[in-house]
């Protein structure tokens, strides 16, 4: 099976969690014996091969700025305006001749047996996109890892339900829908965006296997409370600040890039470090009593919950999104979001824990985390791919 798949950017440039979800995708598929090919923005044209899989990274002259100036390891400025955005925008959400013929020429080019979208493609001409691989009649899917068709944010969310209306309209040319989540994929669905043949959950993967419990481990584990991710105010970093004032001896360790970097550091009330690499960031993970997600908006997934499970410590998170889902609803390891003193119980009752109740308490999250496995994720998108095929 040859599978051409679209992403805005590609490892090693990225932005958050749907990056290494698309790249664990993409390499399990091609380690399966399939063609992948994958079509990115880049700082330059040119072509490479990653893992297995056939990268093609285009320059497209501001937007290749604005989308790697957000990736983590990527240095440039962004260079959209507010206005800018608004009105390259309209290729997302109607046809135009240009981007349609470009894509077109792409997928005929390539000759794939499937198509697919692993990001929103903003500013990209999105749905013309869709609807030349639909004229094409080659089966088309796209994975849900954001609310960016169903939210515009732009300006102050006047347009939402017009894009809504406008992505449920061009979801028509969809085979198929994905979503990291049974609260995503139902999300999208009750706004009309659908696959016209089937709509499915693939949960997000980690690429490793759980780390054996052992005592040495548990031993070395310190006071620490550790959040990982983008420092902005929806992920919720200021309820953990106030959770954490009820404890003394216990370190807050807060690591990532965003809005809230600068005023987190002036703070005080937690140590702040930059982002890094997923090695170094693990070993952080393996030291500390609990990492938390503590969101304010609807986490499509929350893959940082299950990196920290695999590594040998508790994860907890709120009651957004998917992150219930994630961590199997157990109210032991989920609070309201916003509520600092339902965060304070949670944290209390795994700080005071002796080894042998916190070894046991990893050991039960741990039981989950067969459904957060390597081979079942290539597995699920294996099947996902080959079941279009069978409808045109």
């Amino acid at each position: 099976m040859k599978i051409l798949i679209f992403a805005e950017i590609y490892y090693p440039d990225i932005m958050g969690g749907g990056e290494f979800s698309t790249k664990q995708m993409a390499e399990g598929l091609a380690g399966k014996g399939h063609e992948v090919i994958l079509y990115c923005l880049g700082q330059d044209t040119y072509e490479e091969e990653i893992g297995g899989v056939r990268v093609k990274r285009r320059y497209i002259r501001g937007a290749s700025e604005h989308f790697l100036s957000l990736a983590k390891n990527n240095p440039l400025k962004e260079t959209f305006s507010p206005f800018e955005k608004l009105r390259r925008k309209q290729g997302d959400l109607y046809q135009n001749r240009t981007w349609y013929e470009y894509y077109k020429t792409i997928i005929m080019k390539e000759a794939p047996d499937a198509v697919h979208t692993a990001s929103p493609m903003s500013y990209l001409g999105r749905v013309n996109l869709w609807k030349a691989a639909y004229d094409l009649r080659i089966p088309l899917s796209h994975v849900c890892r954001s609310d960016s068709l169903l939210k515009l944010n732009f300006p102050g969310g006047i347009l939402d339900s017009f894009n809504r209306r406008r992505n449920a309209k061009a979801s028509l040319y969809l085979t198929a829908l994905a979503a990291p989540s049974r609260y995503m994929l139902d999300k999208h669905i009750k706004a009309g965006i659908r696959g016209q043949s089937f709509n499915e959950v693939i949960y997000n993967a980690v690429d490793f296997e759980p780390l054996p419990l052992k005592e040495e481990l548990i031993d070395k584990k310190e006071n620490m409370v550790l959040y990982a991710g983008e420092l902005s105010e929806k992920k919720g970093i200021r309820t953990l600040l106030r959770a954490m004032e009820g404890f003394k001896g216990v370190k807050l360790l807060l690591i990532g890039k965003g809005e809230l970097e600068g005023p987190l550091r002036s703070d005080g009330r937690a140590e702040v470090l930059d982002w890094m690499d997923r090695e170094e960031l693990y070993a952080y993970m393996k030291k500390a009593k609990a990492v938390v997600l503590p969101s304010k908006w609807e986490e499509p997934f929350g893959r940082i919950l299950i990196e920290a499970i695999g590594n040998g410590t508790v994860a907890m998170g709120t009651d957004r999104g998917g992150i219930p889902e994630v961590l199997d609803h157990n109210m032991d390891h989920i609070f309201k979001s916003g509520d600092a003193a339902g965060l304070w119980k949670c944290l209390n009752r795994v700080i005071r824990m002796t080894s042998g109740q916190y070894m046991e308490e990893v050991r039960k999250q741990q039981r989950i985390m067969e459904r957060f496995g390597d081979a079942v994720y290539t597995a699920d998108w294996e099947r996902f791919f080959l079941r279009q095929l069978k409808v045109l």
